[in-house]
């Protein structure tokens, strides 16, 4: 099973929280006190080591040192992985307290933690909930619980392991396993070499095993495996090996990666994990333990582990592994935290296929603004940048990121930041295409609001155009025929002149050249006041 949603009320920093998670890997962002540690706290309420767990009173909704809660709810929503897992043996007990869904026939189980202050004391309860939220009538609620808990516990990758229980050793608990998958790809793989295998695997091994070692373990491990400490041309393997997982899908490799991580698992020496149980594993910005090369490799492993992951990240890297669904922003509100994400199908393939190619591998950084601030081209990106940050606005430093939008279209970006809680912005020529890109804008902005919030249209057919006639003419003279003085041709000539000896970009590096040197009265009154807006918008006040 995995967990499909979790909804938290009056927990730590989190007033209100309801998360829909994805069955394979979730990947949350977010700025800071979002609610990161609050929500790690709550799903680690899920291990077997907090099993039953009794709240304390700093457990209850504080912000800022102040606590006002005086109730706690925590409900987590968990979901068969396919039709028949319920009539695993071990899963048979927890049948009595599922419930089925119309919608798609899978059965789920819901559990609840809650707490409330009366007289001095904190009483907390541990119940299973029927399809209508209210509590199970049974003897053996406990032992359901804890049967539960058991076959999917949470796991927690980042966290500090005491090292007197710690087993570090040259031959690990998942020897077996790992001579198994060896044995495995061999079949599907005839490019890679036994001895290639042995090294591609042993590297994965020691990552698993290293990313298990608490930091002040660290130094320990390394000398007792250096010896083992994978090379460069070992992570190349290891890469290979993920190029062949990623096509390879039966319930064997499955079996044998539970093996290999159950084994470590054994390794560290706090739990077993029975051959039915599937983990749900947390990692907490795994990033700032790995390089980003190493990282990569890692997770395109870790991907094919056959559990559910949630992950939270402040690394564009590491975002840029998954698909679009796999993202979610965690946004705080006054009250409370609201996530957003992309649900199956609600985009068109086509657009899917535009936003991961021009956002998610391109510029996967750009999932982390605030703001887009869409404009036509590349030359507009650097243009604006420079001149907004001469007007005293700071577009990154306010979290506002620049995309062109001319190759991937308007539409898609527009309604990708709809959809993920981006505010966005777009600035477009004022000819034909840009008139159509306006009536895009008026489209997608929503029927309440204003327009004039979300666009800036130029008055001139191209930003060239507009800058020639507020102020920047010169410049274009001087490219086009060395001299400011009048030219007896149309603009339009006089600038397609100055771009054919010069180019686009070094036009506007002159132009931010001249800006900087006639200072911040040089720069058009209507880019002033579209930065003004950009700013406002990437701050939510409009």
């Amino acid at each position: 099973m995995f967990i499909e949603q979790i909804d938290i009320s009056g927990f730590k920093g989190i007033s209100q929280l309801s998360l829909k998670l994805n069955a394979s890997s979730s990947v949350l962002m977010g700025e800071n006190r979002w609610g990161r540690s609050s929500l790690i706290s709550a799903l680690q309420l899920l291990s077997l080591d907090n099993t039953f767990y009794q709240f304390v009173d700093s457990d209850f909704y504080h912000d800022q040192d102040q606590c006002y809660g005086d109730n706690i709810i925590i409900k987590i929503t968990y979901c068969q992985s396919h039709l028949h897992e319920l009539n695993n043996q071990d899963y048979q007990p927890l049948r009595s307290v599922s419930y089925q869904s119309h919608q798609d026939n899978l059965r789920r189980i819901t559990y609840q933690i809650s707490a409330n202050k009366q007289n001095n004391q904190i009483i907390t309860q541990h119940k299973l909930l029927n399809a209508q939220g209210n509590p199970f009538n049974i003897e053996n609620e406990k032992l359901l619980i804890a049967t539960l808990i058991k076959l999917n516990p949470v796991m927690t990758l980042k966290n500090a392991i005491n090292p007197e229980q710690l087993t570090v050793t040259n031959e690990p608990l998942s020897e077996h396993y790992i001579s198994q998958l060896s044995n495995q790809l061999k079949v599907h793989s005839a490019e890679l070499t036994q001895d290639e295998l042995a090294r591609g695997l042993q590297a994965a091994r020691s990552l698993l095993e290293y990313y298990f070692v608490d930091q002040a373990h660290r130094n320990h491990y390394k000398q007792k495996n250096a010896k083992s400490t994978p090379r460069t041309e070992d992570w190349n393997v290891l890469e290979q090996i993920n190029d062949v997982l990623d096509n390879l899908d039966n319930d064997y490799l499955r079996t044998v990666f539970l093996g290999i991580f159950g084994s470590i698992i054994d390794a560290k020496g706090n739990y077993s994990l029975s051959q039915s149980s599937m983990p749900i594993l947390i990692l907490e910005e795994p990033e700032s333990l790995l390089h980003p090369i190493i990282l990569s490799v890692a997770f395109r492993l870790l991907k094919n582990f056959p559990t559910q992951k949630i992950i939270t990240s402040n690394s564009s890297d590491l975002v840029s592994l998954f698909s679009l669904e796999n993202l979610y922003r965690l946004i705080r509100l006054p009250d409370k935290i609201i996530a957003k994400y992309i649900e199956p199908n609600s985009l068109s393939v086509s657009d899917s296929r535009r936003i991961a190619f021009h956002i998610l591998y391109r510029r996967s950084n750009a999932l982390f603004a605030r703001c887009w601030l869409l404009v036509e081209g590349e030359t507009e990106v650097w243009l604006l940048r420079e001149l907004a940050e001469q007007s005293g606005y700071h577009l990154s430093s306010e979290g506002v990121q620049l995309i062109e939008f001319a190759q991937c279209g308007l539409k898609p970006l527009i309604k990708y930041a709809n959809k993920m809680g981006i505010h966005w912005y777009v600035i477009t020529d004022g000819d034909m295409a840009g008139k159509k890109y306006a009536d895009t804008v008026k489209s997608l902005c929503g029927e309440d609001k204003n327009p004039n919030d979300y666009l800036t249209v130029l008055p001139a057919r191209d930003i060239e155009n507009f800058l020639f006639k507020h102020g920047f003419s010169h410049v274009y003279k001087l490219a086009a025929y060395n001299t400011t003085q009048h030219i007896d041709l149309p603009v339009h000539q006089i600038i397609q002149k100055a771009i054919h000896k010069s180019s686009k970009p070094d036009l506007a590096i002159a132009i931010c050249d001249d800006a900087k040197s006639r200072g911040i009265n040089a720069i058009p009154r209507l880019l002033m006041d579209t930065f003004s807006r950009i700013i406002s918008s990437s701050k939510g006040l409009v």
